[in-house]
């Protein structure tokens, strides 16, 4: 699994970097206001070293992280959510705050002041990238094998499992993919690995991954992304493949899927 995370070139930085020449000082203000205006000046000046520099100032729990968070919730098909704007625009802001975050995760930050689970600003992510103007794939496949890289991959973290799930789906949306016998071997390892923890820490939850601690019910806004799965046109892929990406999809979506 690591000689196959190393060879998609990881890289914490470049999504973020990419991102943040997208993103207007007016953005950035849209954010920093997002906890009702509270202390709006301290958030926006932090919130413009990170895209400029791509870097935060200790502490960082509260600036900018504090209004990051609530922007990585935000729904922007939703026009009525707030905070956060809607359309294209709310898709650059979340997509910058989902990505800002899960930077955070790895050294030398190790943040962990967030209560939602990593994997919520990863699904974000995944589906704000789909609806950008440019394709950021491949910097966001780079960003979450440094994010596995970094992560124990034989521990008990539930959390690397969902990196494993967005790593599958983005990599089968590559202009050039890699190797059906590397797709699989990540399937592989996703359900092994699914498989240990279920065993090991069972939840409240009788569901595949998504109930492995039973911390929240479904639905899980991972569960669109399995449906997501069961459609993929893979016909230019091994059967193995299909039939790998077909079963998780399936599982995440819920067994009651036919």
């Amino acid at each position: 699994m690591k000689n196959f995370l190393v060879s998609l070139k990881p890289d914490g930085e470049q999504l973020l970097t990419e991102i943040s020449k997208h993103v207007t000082d007016d953005m950035l203000e849209e954010i920093a206001l997002a906890d009702y205006g509270q202390d709006e000046e301290q958030h926006l000046a932090m919130l413009r070293q990170l895209r400029d520099t791509g870097t935060f100032v200790e502490p960082m729990h509260w600036y900018p992280c504090e209004v990051l968070e609530l922007i990585r919730n935000s729904e922007p098909e939703n026009p009525s959510w707030k905070p956060g704007s809607a359309g294209l625009r709310g898709h650059w802001i979340r997509g910058f705050a989902c990505a800002a975050l899960l930077r955070a995760l790895g050294p030398p930050w190790e943040y962990k002041g967030d209560p939602a689970q990593p994997s919520f600003n990863l699904i974000q992510l995944i589906y704000s990238l789909r609806v950008l103007p440019i394709d950021l794939t491949f910097q966001a496949v780079q960003m979450v094998a440094w994010l596995m890289l970094w992560s124990d991959l034989d521990g008990t973290d539930e959390q690397v499992l969902y990196y494993g799930v967005g790593l599958l789906w983005l990599t089968l949306h590559l202009n050039h993919p890699p190797h059906d016998r590397d797709l699989v071997g990540l399937s592989e390892w996703i359900v092994r690995r699914e498989s240990e923890l279920a065993q090991r820490l069972p939840g409240g939850f009788d569901r595949w991954l998504l109930g492995i601690f039973g911390n929240e019910p479904p639905p899980s806004p991972w569960e669109p992304l399995g449906l997501e799965f069961r459609k993929l046109n893979l016909d230019n892929h091994q059967m193995q493949l299909q039939e790998w990406v077909k079963l998780i999809g399936s599982e995440l979506a819920g067994k009651s899927v036919s």
